[in-house]
C-alpha cells in the first residue's frame, strides 16, 4: 500500500499534541459561529478552520519519531 493511504498510528504525545490542536481550533469555531452572522463568508472561514484542522494533525502524525 502506498505510504500516502496508510493508516499512521500516534503514540499517547502526538495524541495529547492532536487533543491540543483540537481543543484550540474548537474555540475559534465556537468564536466564529458565535460572532458572524451566516454568510458565504462565514462557510468559507468554517471550511479554511477544517482545512487548516485537517494539515495541523496531518502534520503532527506523519512526523518522524
Amino acid at each position: 500500500m502506498n505510504k500516502k493511504a496508510e493508516y499512521v498510528s500516534v503514540n499517547e504525545e502526538k495524541n495529547n499534541r492532536i487533543q491540543k490542536i483540537r481543543e484550540t481550533f474548537s474555540k475559534v469555531y465556537d468564536e466564529v459561529e458565535k460572532t458572524c452572522k451566516k454568510s458565504r463568508e462565514t462557510s468559507l472561514v468554517l471550511t479554511k478552520l477544517e482545512e487548516a484542522q485537517f494539515w495541523a494533525i496531518k502534520g503532527i502524525s506523519r512526523e518522524e519519531d
